[in-house]
């Protein structure tokens, strides 16, 4: 191929790459609630995390996805449109106890620590 047919190429495939949009932002890293893992025995938030486990497809089902649920113990105390509602409510009622407050999510996210020795 002359020159001015190798430009031509090139050219071409420039003016495809600028005509297509962008490829999506990569999805991060997520599994499904119903492969939440158990609690560890021993865990501080063991019986919450438990009861979040078991109810959270009921509350995914009623339309709550998005929302923050408290639970202390195997009880829902209720469920807030932020955390900062929830977390309130969490230290108004069990001030120096644990609870757990949580999004309520079909999907959650993966975090990835790496450990800095």
């Amino acid at each position: 191929m002359n020159e001015d047919g190798h430009d031509l190429v090139v050219r071409v495939h420039q003016r495809f790459r600028e005509q297509q949009p962008p490829p999506p932002p990569p999805e991060p890293p997520s599994i499904h609630y119903t492969e939440l893992p158990p609690s560890k025995p021993g865990d501080a938030l063991a019986e919450e995390w438990e009861t979040y486990r078991r109810e959270v497809g009921r509350l995914l089902a009623e339309g709550q996805e998005g929302r923050h649920i408290l639970i202390k113990g195997s009880q829902i105390i209720g469920i807030w449109d932020t955390h900062k509602e929830a977390m309130a409510c969490g230290y108004e009622r069990f001030l120096l106890q644990p609870f757990l407050v949580h999004q309520i999510q079909e999907r959650e996210r993966l975090l990835r620590c790496r450990w800095i020795r």
